[in-house]
């Protein structure tokens, strides 16, 4: 089991200056949960976008467009 280790207080501003080896995870800040984000899958016109702008354009399944980018890494997790 992997657990994310998120880097508190880091944001890198625009997502292009984003080290590749860091991991990014969407979290919905309505119901709790966490996703990988696909940095790939980002459309031309936001590859070089600020955080918070990418941000404003994501939904979770919920519903909700309340979503965070978390920047960090997984983590060995003990197993059981």
């Amino acid at each position: 089991m992997r657990r994310f280790q998120q880097i508190r207080d880091w944001s890198p501003g625009y997502i292009n200056v984003c080290p590749q080896h860091i991991e990014i995870m969407v979290e919905c800040t309505a119901c709790g949960v966490m996703r990988p984000f696909d940095r790939t899958a980002l459309p031309n016109g936001l590859r070089h976008a600020l955080v918070e702008t990418i941000e404003q354009r994501l939904k979770c399944a919920c519903g909700a467009k309340t979503a965070k980018l978390r920047f960090g890494h997984s983590l060995a997790g003990e197993q059981e």
